[in-house]
């Protein structure tokens, strides 16, 4: 604290040098002005003495200044200068220019001794706090060496144990591997028996393999190249009885033919169906045996009648699967005005095949069309203001929509029934006395349908493949 207090006394001087040599230039510019005054009036003459008095005091205190601020009084202005500038750069150099003193360099001296005060008494206060807190820890640190090293003596037995266990299952499981090994060893010996067996069977199934394929060359060569695109028939005309209007074909419980199912007679020199046109339509009434049943002749031309040998061919039956379909619209078969979706569906059922989708009569679908679904039939479009047919033509729009999505051709309803070869019931009427005017209703032209008359409007399309599953 002493050298300390010699500092702040040595500024203290330093800062009177100052002043000193500030009276000091005063004391020179009073003298001028003295020796200006003598040589004008020797009056000055007084005033040059007070001057040199004045001049001497202030050098005397020049003088005190001198040596407060640490010079000697023989000290030159250009001393104190060169030192001013020294200490300035030293001790003031991060100082304003204008603050550059040793007045205001003393203070700012004090201001951090005075910080620092205070820093060192925070700074003890925090060694005492962090020595609480190591003695703290140092006690913790203690107790958790004990518990590691309790732990450490149970993992140590815990270890002993485990590994008197995994010497016991180690000893069992070389054990268990040599009883695998022996069995191994057998399979392979098995395996190797099997596969010289094996070996032996290959070499004589690819002689005879090889003998086949020979066989299946000449057989192609001798073989006439059918047309890939021709749709071939589902059965044929085995017998025919015009008197009776009875036929019988060659389809019967293991094709799962059922009766009523109806088709479409051809010419028995007919190899593509596409391109041929109908002589007629059976339905089945009876089946008889594997590839037996009987059929009754629902519609023929007398000029071209049924015969042995025509061919028979479905577009709703299919031999060992059903044929799906949608419908929309009013389904009116028989044209009396009366909805026929019972009938539809059980004639559809009749021949083998299925109904995919339908109107629900609440505006939208039952079921789901497929990329499989053979035919959209349309029956008559919903026209009326009642809300249960303005549920109908909402039907109409989505189901023609979702089958315009999936690519299914749409067919109206007598296109559909024409080529199944269907026909709404008759029954005899008597004419003349015994003829009943019931049985000759009037007919509304009005509600006719048309009738299409070119009977080469469409034919059948193809079958779609089954589907592979």
């Amino acid at each position: 604290m002493a050298s300390k207090e010699n500092q702040n006394l040595q500024i203290v001087v330093i800062v009177l040098a100052i002043l000193v040599f500030i009276l000091a230039g005063v004391a020179f510019w009073l003298n001028g002005k003295k020796t200006t005054a003598m040589a004008r009036a020797d009056d000055a003459n007084t005033k040059a003495s007070e001057a040199g008095r004045s001049e001497r005091e202030m050098q005397a205190q020049a003088n005190n200044y001198k040596v407060w601020i640490g010079y000697q009084e023989a000290d030159t202005y250009d001393t104190l200068q060169e030192s001013f500038a020294g200490d300035m750069e030293k001790y003031g150099k991060y100082f304003e220019e204008e603050n550059r003193s040793y007045r205001n360099i003393l203070e700012n001296i004090f201001e951090e001794n005075r910080l620092l005060g205070q820093n060192e008494v925070t700074a003890k206060a925090q060694v005492k706090d962090l020595t609480v807190r190591l003695l703290s820890l140092e006690k913790e640190k203690e107790a958790q060496i004990a518990k590691h090293i309790e732990d450490k003596d149970a993992a140590i037995a815990q270890k002993e144990s485990l590994r008197n266990d995994f010497q016991q299952q180690r000893e069992a499981m070389i054990e268990e591997n040599r009883k695998i090994a022996d069995q191994l060893e057998e399979q392979r010996t098995r395996i190797d028996e099997l596969t010289a067996a094996c070996a032996d069977t290959e070499k004589t199934l690819n002689q005879e393999i090889e003998k086949l394929k020979r066989m299946l060359v000449v057989l192609k060569d001798n073989q006439a190249v059918p047309d890939p695109y021709a749709q071939p028939a589902d059965g044929e005309i085995r017998l025919v009885d015009q008197r009776q209007g009875k036929v019988w074909i060659n389809l019967g419980t293991l094709d799962q033919l059922r009766p009523q199912v109806t088709f479409s007679v051809y010419s028995g020199d007919t190899s593509d169906i596409y391109a041929a046109e109908s002589k007629g339509s059976i339905e089945v009434t009876q089946i008889l045996g594997a590839h037996l049943a009987e059929a009754r002749i629902s519609s023929d031309e007398p000029t071209r009648p049924l015969e042995k040998g025509d061919k028979v061919y479905s577009q709703v039956w299919n031999q060992g699967r059903k044929v799906g379909f949608a419908l929309a619209g009013i389904i009116d078969m028989n044209g009396d005005g009366v909805e026929d979706l019972a009938q539809m569906k059980s004639v559809i059922a009749m021949n083998s095949g299925k109904v995919d989708a339908m109107p629900d009569g609440k505006g939208g679908i039952v079921g789901d069309m497929t990329v499989d679904t053979r035919y959209l039939i349309l029956g008559k479009y919903p026209e009326g203001a009642r809300k249960e047919e303005a549920n109908e033509r909402r039907s109409w729009m989505k189901i023609n929509e979702d089958a315009t999505t999936l690519g299914i051709e749409t067919i109206t309803l007598d296109e559909f029934l024409n080529l199944l070869g269907w026909q709404a019931e008759r029954r005899t009427v008597k004419l003349g006395a015994g003829a009943r005017a019931e049985d000759f209703p009037a007919i509304m032209r009005g509600d006719r349908i048309p009738q299409d008359t070119n009977s080469q409007r469409r034919k059948f399309r193809p079958r779609k493949p089954q589907a592979a599953y």
